[in-house]
């Protein structure tokens, strides 16, 4: 009901989804992008999007608002993360130098593939653990191992 509601722009909607998901979401964004006014400006271009993609939703395979919007909110604070000259994406993988390749390659083999399904790929958990043939959970533990890692590589990498 709630996606209907923003699908026709309801304000107190906008308001309901901006309120129940705000806080965990910015809390992510703090892991990866530290400088409260650039995480305040990810949060910022998170909800506009959900704004104005919602009826993209129900086709995007996501079961949830957050899961759909935590994908959204991790690929925007990852860019924001990165340095402005660095390439994001593909391009990094094929940049045998580039920042995230080499994050990638110190991954274990398990962690690279599911970091490579979700972020290079953009697959939701739902269907990495199709792919694959595990569990959710198993998808989750896994994916946030490698994103630890990644804060790790980021915060020794520019500090």
């Amino acid at each position: 009901m709630l996606v209907e509601r923003l699908m026709i722009g309801d304000p107190a909607a906008k308001e309901l989804l901006y309120d129940r998901y705000a806080g965990a979401l910015y809390g992510m964004v703090l892991q990866l992008v530290p400088m409260k006014e650039r995480a305040d400006d990810v949060i910022v271009r998170v909800f506009t999007w959900a704004f104005h993609h919602i009826e993209t939703f129900k086709t995007s395979g996501y079961r949830t608002l957050f899961a759909w919007l935590l994908r959204k909110t991790r690929e925007l604070a990852i860019k924001e993360a990165l340095p402005e000259t660095a390439l994001t994406g593909t391009e990094l993988m094929e940049k045998e130098k580039g920042i995230l390749q080499q994050f990638y390659v110190v991954l274990p083999p398990r962690e690279q593939q599911v970091f490579r399904l979700c972020y290079f790929k953009g697959l939701s958990i739902t269907t990495i653990a199709r792919m694959l043939a595990m569990p959710e959970g198993q998808v989750n533990e896994i994916l946030e191992a490698a994103m630890k890692a990644f804060r790790k590589f980021l915060k020794d990498t520019w500090n």
